[in-house]
């Protein structure tokens, strides 16, 4: 496995699983970028990362009628075997933590995580298999989930498309704390505000908020394993971008 190395500002790169799969772990939806007939494409997807025999890829699961879904199943040779050259895919995801805000417009950025990677796609046929892939999907939307719910219809089981994707390459980056101030030639640009501009950071984290009952099925409560992720969950976004807009 190779690093994606970054060509601006490297000393906030990262390149080890744990970097990467952290910023995946801590946002609902990934993005998965390829290419269909030479035009590009990308769609928000689940990305999973997930261990199986001592090596960890990025699983990926949708109907079989998905594009993507549908360019692998038929990436085969005339005998029914892969075919040598995968499809590619790049998986990005991004959590913003903060707004960055300058002297000057050229200052402004963010406070952020984000992590790429690169990989060839494989089909999983195991039931398994691909029952794990469904249960780690289910608890990245909610932790414990799968044990607060129905076991999963046999149906959909096999019905599902989940696809490997082995990472060739990967790479994470990040920016934390104050923002810099820009270098400004006053003679040629003008001079400052007379009024001293407000720099600093405005923190963001999303917000998971009180459940709202369907109405599907009456009589149930909120399980406590909810709540206490809601909390958790809430708490730990909370509390990191409030220490990175300091750093």
């Amino acid at each position: 496995m190779k690093p994606s190395e970054l060509r601006r500002h490297q000393q906030r790169g990262s390149y080890d699983l744990e970097s990467v799969s952290s910023v995946f772990n801590d946002t609902f939806m990934a993005h998965v970028s390829y290419v269909d007939k030479g035009l590009p494409q990308c769609l928000p997807m689940i990305a999973l990362f997930h261990k199986v025999g001592g090596v960890t890829s990025v699983y990926l699961h949708g109907h079989p009628s998905a594009r993507l879904m549908e360019l692998v199943r038929q990436n085969k040779n005339e005998d029914g075997t892969e075919k040598r050259e995968k499809i590619k895919v790049c998986i990005t995801a991004t959590k913003v933590d903060g707004l960055v805000l300058s002297s000057a417009p050229n200052g402004h950025t963010f406070n952020y995580r984000c992590a790429v990677v690169h990989g060839e796609c494989t089909q999983e046929t195991d039931l398994g298999l691909k029952r794990e892939i469904m249960k780690g999907v289910t608890n990245h939307i909610v932790a414990d989930r799968w044990e607060d719910v129905n076991p999963v219809a046999s149906f959909q089981v096999s019905l599902v498309c989940v696809l490997r994707v082995n990472i060739e390459s990967m790479s994470g980056k990040s920016r934390t704390g104050i923002p810099g101030i820009q270098p400004r030639d006053r003679e040629k640009d003008g001079p400052d505000r007379e009024e001293p501009v407000w720099t600093g950071v405005v923190p963001l984290y999303d917000v998971l908020d009180r459940p709202v009952e369907s109405g599907l099925t009456n009589g149930a409560r909120i399980p406590d394993s909810l709540e206490a992720y809601i909390g958790r969950r809430n708490d730990k976004h909370k509390e990191y971008s409030l220490k990175v807009a300091k750093l």
